[in-house]
Parts: C-alpha cells; sequence; structure tokens
C-alpha cells in the first residue's frame, strides 16, 4: 500500500519536533557528559592520587570508541532509524554514569568511561545531525544549530548543578542522579526522533511533495542556490577531496575542543587560581556566548559560502586557545570564554551542514560516521598530550600554546574543500 501523500503544505512541519528531540539530546551530552566530564576530573585526582594523563586517558578512550565505532553507528542510524538508536545509546550512557559512582579503581575507571562512550556514541552528536539532515535541506545549517543550542543550554544550567552537587553530597552522589536524569529525560526524547520525512508522505523542510525543485546549482555550499539533491554513497564520497580536506579541518577544530572539554577546569583552579564556583560560571558564560555562535552559524551558513565560515570558525577556536594559555587573572578567564563559547559555536553545526550538502541525505549517517576515523587521531591524542606536559611542566600553558596553534593552521583545509564531482561521473570514469 502506497503511503499517503498530502497535495498541501502543512501549517505544522514535524521536522522541528526533531530539532527539539536533539536539543534535548545536546543537552544531555554536554552537561553530562562532553563538558561535564571535566568537573570530575580534580575530585578523582584528589581521592586516588591519579595523574592528569591517566585521567585525561579516559576521555581518550572515548573517542577512541568515536572512531572505531562511528562507521557502525552510522550504518546502523541509516538502517534502523535514529529513533532506535537515540534510546539504546541513552540508556547505555545513564548505566555508564551510574556505575561511575561505583569505582575503586583506575581500570574500573576506564571501563566505565568505554560504556559511557558507547553511550555517547549510539544516542549523542551523530544520531541527533542524521535525524535533522533527514528533515531538513534548504534550512538545514539553521535547524542544526537551534539543536545544538543544548550544548550550550547544558552547560548553562547542568554545569553549575552538577559542580554545586559534587561540592554539596559528594562526587559520586552527583554521579548516581546524572545516571538517573539521563534515563529519565534521554530515553523519552529518542521518540521524537522520527525517520526520514517521505515515510510519513512529507518532504524536507515541509515543503508540498509537488513543490518543483528545479533550481539553478551554483553554490552548492550555500542552501538557497541548491538544485535536486543527489545522494552520495560512502564509497564515491570516499573518492572526492571535500571528504577528505572536511575531515581535515574538522581535525584541527578538535585538538582544542578535546582538550578543552578535559582540562578547562583544571586549569582555571590551579594554574589561574580561580575557585571551582567561578570555574563553574565561566562555562556558563562560555557556553551563553555559544549559543549566540550557532545561532550565528545557523544563520549565515544557510546563506554564504559554508567553507568560508568554516575558516573563520575554526581559525577562532585556536585562537582562543592561545588566549586561554596566556591567560593569568579573572578577566583573562572572561575573554577566553568569550572567544572560545563564540567560535566554538560558528563552526559546530558550519561543518555537518557542509558535509550534508555536499553529500546528501541517503547515507548520510554512513558518511558522517566513517569520518569520525579521520578526526580520531587529534581528538584521542590532544588531551593525553595536554594532560602529559601538565604534569611534566607543571602548567597547561606550553600545551595549549601548542594547540592552539595547530588548530589555527588547520582552519586552512577549509579553503581548499570545492564541490565534489557528481556520483555519475566515477561511473563514467
Amino acid at each position: 500500500m502506497a503511503p499517503y501523500t498530502p497535495q498541501r503544505r502543512p501549517r505544522f512541519f514535524y521536522g522541528w519536533v526533531v530539532v527539539a528531540g536533539g536539543f534535548l539530546n545536546q543537552v544531555l551530552n554536554s552537561g553530562l557528559g562532553y563538558q561535564g566530564f571535566g568537573t570530575f576530573l580534580l575530585h578523582l585526582e584528589r581521592e586516588f592520587g591519579w595523574s592528569k594523563a591517566q585521567l585525561a586517558a579516559a576521555r581518550s578512550l572515548m573517542q577512541i570508541e568515536n572512531g572505531l565505532m562511528g562507521p557502525v553507528e552510522g550504518v546502523l542510524i541509516d538502517k534502523f532509524g535514529p529513533q532506535k538508536i537515540m534510546q539504546g545509546g541513552m540508556f547505555l550512557f545513564g548505566l555508564g554514569l551510574i556505575l561511575l559512582s561505583y569505582i575503586q579503581t583506575l581500570w574500573h575507571y576506564y571501563a566505565v568511561f568505554w560504556v559511557v562512550a558507547i553511550g555517547m556514541g549510539f544516542g549523542g552528536y551523530l544520531v541527533t545531525i542524521v535525524a535533522i539532515n533527514l528533515w531538513f535541506r534548504r534550512r538545514r545549517t539553521l535547524a542544526f544549530s537551534i539543536s545544538t543550542l543544548g550544548l550550550g543550554v547544558g552547560g548553562i544550567l547542568v554545569i553549575p548543578l552538577l559542580v554545586w552537587a559534587q561540592q554539596t553530597v559528594g562526587w559520586r552522589e552527583a554521579a548516581f542522579a546524572s545516571g538517573l536524569a539521563t534515563w529519565a529525560i534521554g530515553i523519552p526524547a529518542g521518540f521524537l526522533l522520527k525517520g526520514a520525512p517521505e515515510q510519513y508522505g512529507l518532504k524536507p523542510d515541509g515543503e508540498s511533495p509537488n513543490q518543483s525543485e528545479n533550481v539553478d546549482i551554483a553554490k552548492p555550499s550555500s542552501s538557497r542556490e541548491m538544485g535536486p539533491e543527489t545522494h552520495f554513497t560512502l564509497g564515491e564520497a570516499l573518492r572526492t577531496p571535500a571528504y577528505w580536506l572536511i575531515g581535515l579541518g574538522h581535525s584541527s577544530s578538535l585538538l582544542v575542543i578535546s582538550t578543552v572539554s578535559v582540562h578547562q577546569f583544571a586549569h582555571m583552579e590551579q594554574g589561574m587560581g580561580i575557585s571551582p564556583h567561578f570555574a563553574a560560571l565561566m562555562v556558563g558564560v562560555m557556553n551563553a556566548i555559544n549559543m549566540i555562535g550557532r545561532l550565528s552559524g545557523g544563520i549565515l551558513g544557510d546563506r554564504f559560502e559554508k567553507r568560508y565560515l568554516c575558516v573563520v570558525g575554526t581559525l577562532g577556536t585556536g585562537l582562543s586557545m592561545i588566549v586561554f594559555a596566556l591567560a593569568s587573572s579573572m578577566s583573562g578567564a572572561l575573554l577566553y570564554a568569550s572567544v572560545y563559547g563564540f567560535f566554538w559555536g560558528l563552526r559546530g553545526p558550519l561543518v555537518e551542514s557542509l558535509r550534508a550538502d555536499y553529500f546528501g541525505r541517503e547515507h548520510y549517517g554512513t558518511i558522517a560516521g566513517t569520518s569520525s576515523l579521520v578526526t580520531m587521531p587529534s581528538s584521542v591524542l590532544s588531551p593525553v598530550f595536554a594532560g602529559y606536559l601538565a604534569d611534566v611542566l607543571g602548567n597547561y600553558i606550553a600545551a595549549f600554546l601548542i594547540l592552539g596553534i595547530g588548530c589555527a593552521l588547520g582552519s586552512t583545509a577549509f579553503l581548499f574543500v570545492r564541490p565534489p564531482k557528481q556520483p555519475h561521473t566515477f561511473q563514467k570514469q
């Protein structure tokens, strides 16, 4: 039986409900995962005496999981849809946080974060962007940016609450409660991430099924000028320079992002003499400005060349790390929080939207998931590198300068990104 096909554009487009589900997903993953991870670092260092490099290695294990399992996650999302995958991931994410409250040895710590990593891999960023990419095309960047505002909200609301709980009732109790919150919010939110709109007689962006797509293709990186959509397979995408250049540019930003998520609290408290509560306040400011950056990226990305905007966002991310390395006061911390927050937010939705513009929706999960193998080295090695240098030198200054400069230089990769040749070109060759 053929699916029902409405003739008129619906008043309400369900794609925005998918965006809301992705938003809740990002609140949890940011507040209790990516950013929340760093709030436990000094508590574990004081209680167990583990080095910063040993503690940061857990984050590296998470990134190894993301790299190795990313292709599997992408294939499963494309095959079974984002709804079930997100719910399963959120269950494992919450379980890992609960198990964190019981750890006694270093191998317990690593094992727990492997569970957390698997949960965040299946129930995190990838499943969100795949779901939104299925429902949006012309307004894709804006939809990405709105959903990822959850990263900022997680930092603003969840991080201070998490720090307060750790200071008040203890880090173990805070970890246990975090796991329960993940189950209570994350699993129900998964129901909102329905599969492709075509399954429901709809089209991306809420367009009428009869609406023509005969638009001249001039700048595929600008969604206002998109032509008929072309869907690349993974094999076809791998044969394009654009796939590798986007991965390289994204990798350079992860030198900073992966390091900051682990070490920023430790640097503020030990390197700058800032109290835990003020450090949490700075992270809140950073996330508030991050939201401004994401909205800016969403608005600008659907109007201008995304690859140039990616250069700006990645370059600014690298410069923020240099600012952080040289900061020695609360005003310096505020400057870092502002610069990093804005550019981190700006580049986030642009990179994924650029990849989706070039390679289409049909195999996007597989393509985006496999790209994690390209980004894995930088995200795995940078937190451990920073932790090791901090252990040896007694501070993070040298590590942050090196990683910041590396990120700034890597931003130039986006300058060489060009729209890939259409898949039929490969077949002719």
